[in-house]
């Protein structure tokens, strides 16, 4: 995918019949017309899903309709739950179980980490509860600092060049 998260072409600039993220012509694929540049259009199939699929709040819409809320890590059902809190003391009891009243008791997570190559692809994309996506996001920051550590280090065990200062 793409690195931009927002159209190439501005929507008022966009020519009729050519794509808003890669600028080429959309062309009729049956009928009478096919062939001809399609001047309905401002997006191929495959760019707008592309596009979509950078979307933040596109991505969340799909995650949560393909996941259903459901916790990749300890299966909780985050929707349910908060089905069941309602008007219960809710706000203390989502503290206790750390998580923040309020707001949304499930989040989007890479499964690969965009700082290690992953993508927004919905492939690389999973709910995870609070309390999970925050031991997750831990573990990998503890595991970058250590590789980070041990990267100088490694380094550093060569000699060091001769900078001819000795005389």
């Amino acid at each position: 995918m793409t690195a931009h998260r927002r159209p190439v072409i501005a929507f008022s600039e966009a020519e009729r019949g050519r794509c808003r993220w890669c600028g080429e012509a959309i062309l009729h694929d049956a009928g009478p017309k096919k062939g001809e540049v399609n001047r309905r259009r401002r997006w191929h199939p495959a760019c707008l899903e592309t596009y979509e699929a950078s979307d933040p709040r596109e991505a969340r819409r799909r995650v949560r309709k393909r996941d259903r809320t459901i916790c990749a890590h300890c299966q909780l059902n985050t929707n349910r739950l908060a089905r069941q809190l309602r008007g219960r003391g809710r706000a203390r009891t989502l503290r206790e179980k750390g998580f923040v009243p309020r707001r949304s008791l499930w989040e989007l997570d890479h499964i690969i980490p965009l700082i290690d190559g992953g993508s927004h692809e919905l492939e690389n994309l999973q709910t995870l509860c609070k309390p999970c996506h925050k031991k997750k996001t831990a573990q990998e920051a503890s595991q970058r600092a250590t590789r980070l550590r041990i990267s100088p280090e490694a380094e550093s065990s060569e000699p060091a060049p001769e900078l001819g200062l000795n005389g």
